[in-house]
């Protein structure tokens, strides 16, 4: 657990390093705010974007979302490489960005119970409001251990905060994909899930190799 001040400092800390690192999804149809994605790999004017199956699935892969970024008022076209509906994640892929951008980096190593986490995601108030136009950030801690197939965690859920990181304080490392909320807790995808989908994306490679070798794979493929 922790206390009112070190969740201000954890909060203040991801959104100063990280603002840049998540992106608003909306539809190309009604440009309807579908959820949120991170970035996870960044070259000049290119990024890839991690986010969750269920808010891009109005389109195949191959379609493509409109990814905007903090307080930006034009669109960038978004590409979905590749979703996987059981485990619920898709990655993107966008370029000509000339917003600032950051990378996410993943935990992986397993977590447990009692960690503290944020979470980082563009929200709207209800589902006839309008996005706000900033990440919000979200402190919890994460509720169970890493051998159930989902992360959970106190933080608050918000409308459309699907696709947003879950960030472990202090490490700035993510460590879960928001999928969204049972009950009182919020509800993850894990790395080690993460994990796997990169590897099935690459086909099959080993497993043992570390995580961020896997998302400049699957970035090096586009370029």
């Amino acid at each position: 657990m922790s206390d009112v001040v070190d969740e201000a400092r954890w909060r203040e800390q991801v959104f100063r390093e990280h603002e840049f690192s998540v992106v608003r999804l909306h539809s190309v149809a009604g440009n309807d705010f579908r959820g949120n994605g991170f970035i996870v790999y960044h070259s000049k004017t290119r990024c890839l974007i991690v986010s969750c199956q269920h808010v891009v699935k109005i389109v195949e892969d191959g379609g493509t979302m409109y990814a905007y970024f903090s307080n930006s008022v034009a669109p960038y076209n978004a590409r979905v490489l590749y979703t996987d509906e059981h485990r619920d994640l898709a990655l993107l892929w966008a370029e000509e960005v000339v917003e600032p951008m950051t990378s996410l980096r993943f935990f992986d190593s397993p977590y447990a119970s009692g960690w503290n986490v944020v979470a980082l995601s563009f929200i709207s108030l209800g589902a006839s409001s309008n996005p706000i136009l900033e990440p919000g950030t979200f402190s919890g801690d994460i509720t169970n251990e890493p051998d159930e197939p989902h992360l959970h965690c106190s933080c608050s859920s918000k409308e459309a905060a699907s696709g947003s990181p879950i960030i472990l304080a202090n490490v700035n490392e993510v460590v879960g994909v928001l999928g969204g909320a049972s009950r009182a807790s919020v509800y993850a995808v894990p790395v080690r899930t993460i994990k796997e989908f990169l590897g099935q994306r690459l086909g099959g490679v080993n497993m043992d190799m570390p995580i961020a070798g896997m998302v400049r794979l699957v970035a090096l493929q586009q370029a």
